[in-house]
């Protein structure tokens, strides 16, 4: 059993925001994302080798998944020892009543609201989350933590409607000033280095991009749960690899557009 600090799953790859540069690439127009079988399978093939010390259940937007509740559920299972955190931008957890109860049969547990921007249209969308959450926390106990993700935003790529533009960058040094560095991806059963590596061909069919950054993504090999624990123990020691060169050397923060608009985002019914 290996010990890890931090373990990611998608729930859900689309989102109902639009944020610029969305590190797992979910402002790129994502659709879908696995069913409750398909997550539980994931973990099922990693839960006697690895032990993480948290465990994420995240997106894209996890709460569209309308099995959303019971991937939490198996994650709460396969993972009895881990702290589970669930991360969401909140708008879509009025539809899943029973959060609350099923994040509370984990030994630790946290869910993650982001809220993410400070205009007052984006706060007067958002108002009905926070009364919500600060209802379940009251209810339940829940531990809830609100951030302010606009705060602290980064760019890690540019795109538009037609291309995806990534860097070149030294590796060492991007991988230094990566702040997703300990956020493996465990994504169709294998464990990927990080969410761009993971992700990108979800992407690749939809928007032109270099031949030299699509040949480092494709070149990547994601461990399979076949692997031996030696290939294991290599894969988390691994610090800079090729394609971190597609990162940038340097956070670059930036003010984030708005992230509404450009897509439907549902209005919460206030909490009863």
């Amino acid at each position: 059993m290996k010990r890890i600090q931090n373990l990611e799953m998608h729930a859900w790859h689309g989102c109902n925001l639009a944020c610029e540069s969305c590190s797992h690439f979910s402002s790129l127009n994502l659709r879908g994302g696995p069913s409750a079988a398909d997550c539980r399978a994931w973990m099922a093939a990693w839960r006697d080798r690895l032990e993480p010390v948290v465990f994420s259940v995240l997106g894209g937007e996890p709460a569209m998944n309308r099995e959303f509740v019971e991937i939490v559920e198996a994650a709460v299972e396969c993972w009895p020892r881990s702290h589970i955190r669930v991360v969401t931008n909140g708008f879509y957890l009025h539809r899943h009543p029973r959060l609350p109860e099923v994040m509370k049969r984990a030994a630790r547990s946290t869910l993650e609201v982001n809220s993410h921007h400070a205009s007052e249209p984006f706060q007067r969308r958002f108002a009905p989350v926070r009364e919500l959450v600060g209802q379940w926390q009251q209810t339940y106990g829940l531990h809830v933590r609100l951030i302010e993700a606009s705060r602290k935003w980064s760019r890690r790529y540019e795109a538009d409607d037609e291309a995806i533009r990534f860097y070149d960058s030294d590796a060492r040094t991007a991988w230094t000033a990566c702040v997703g560095k300990y956020c493996t991806q465990l994504h169709d059963g294998r464990l990927w280095k990080c969410a761009p590596a993971a992700y990108f061909e979800m992407v690749a069919g939809t928007r032109r991009t270099a031949d030299s950054a699509r040949a480092l993504f494709r070149g990547y090999e994601p461990l399979g749960p076949s692997a031996g624990d030696a290939e294991l123990d290599a894969f988390f020691a691994r610090e800079e690899e090729s394609i971190c060169r597609l990162c940038p050397e340097r956070l670059e923060r930036f003010e984030l557009p708005m992230p509404l608009g450009r897509r439907a985002v549902p209005i919460p019914q206030a909490a009863e």
